[in-house]
């Protein structure tokens, strides 16, 4: 089963993983390239882990327009994602729906934009604390 990944879409105010290519050398140090890249365009990504396919991006207190351009830019880089199977793109539509409920804004994912886009949380509310609780109930 594949992992639920809501990454690239923490456009605001989240952070997540961001999903690879595999674990061989080759698309390991793809994956590297375009962490560097948005790190160098000022938003905070981890390099993934030797062997590992995913890396997190936290882009809280960015404003928008700055992390799409670094996505933009660093575009080449990008991994090539298949698209998700049916059972992934309902956990991932639950998972946004968990994200709304507990206020956080979250677009649905599509098939053909699987990501969910999530906006800034309403005051007080503990970004990472709502995710890990969503996590869980969808059962990622």
């Amino acid at each position: 089963m594949r992992r639920l990944v809501i990454a690239l879409a923490f456009l605001v105010a989240g952070c997540g993983a961001i999903p690879g290519l595999g674990a061989d050398g080759e698309q390991h140090d793809q994956l590297v390239k375009y962490a560097q890249c948005l790190r160098g365009q000022g938003v905070n990504a981890t390099d993934p882990p030797p062997g590992e396919n995913s890396f997190n991006l936290d882009a809280r207190g960015l404003p928008r327009d700055k992390v799409e351009a670094a996505l933009k830019t660093c575009k080449q880089y990008a991994p090539k994602q298949e698209p998700p199977s049916a059972e992934d793109l309902d956990r991932m539509r639950k998972t946004a729906a968990c994200l709304r409920r507990n206020g956080i804004e979250a677009s649905d994912p599509t098939a053909a934009e699987p990501g969910i886009k999530v906006g800034r949380p309403k005051d007080g509310k503990n970004v990472d604390a709502i995710m890990a609780a969503c996590r869980k109930e969808v059962g990622e």
